[in-house]
């Protein structure tokens, strides 16, 4: 497949599976033994049915869910994104009764395909952001004071 090709794929990833919930598109999309690099906040799955079932939790919680990429490269079987997710807080997130609130967050992720699905990810995301639209963390200001 091309770069565009695998680019492509990850597109429906974003647009398809995380912003309309479509988990069924994971079928299409990624290989069944998908292996998750994650970060601390949202975990590590493994496996195509375990993100599923997360994705799928999440579009519970924090409805609305979209993700607005800003870039995306791609060369050989790899492709890299940037983007914005944003959501509504409408469940209980990380101890936080839901709110009603925008949360938004960036984040980068570099996929890497094999035979046209997604084989691997790894991403990381401005967790620190969301604990601070939680109220869980102090802003930027008030954790320079706090180290002083």
């Amino acid at each position: 497949m091309s770069s565009e090709d695998n680019k492509q794929v990850v597109r429906r990833f974003y647009d398809e599976v995380m912003g309309a919930g479509r988990v069924e598109v994971l079928d299409e999309v990624m290989v069944e033994d998908f292996i998750d690099h994650g970060e601390a906040l949202f975990g590590s799955p493994r496996g195509r049915e375990t993100l599923r079932q997360s994705i799928g939790a999440v579009h519970g919680i924090l409805p609305g869910l979209y993700v607005s990429l800003h870039e995306i490269i791609a060369e050989g079987d790899l492709v890299g994104v940037r983007g914005t997710m944003r959501c509504r807080h409408g469940g209980n997130f990380l101890g936080v009764a839901g709110t009603g609130h925008e949360l938004s967050w960036e984040g980068i992720a570099i996929f890497r395909l094999a035979a046209g699905r997604i084989a691997e990810r790894w991403f990381n995301s401005d967790s620190i952001s969301i604990f601070r639209q939680l109220g869980l963390a102090p802003s930027g200001a008030a954790a320079v004071s706090e180290l002083g």
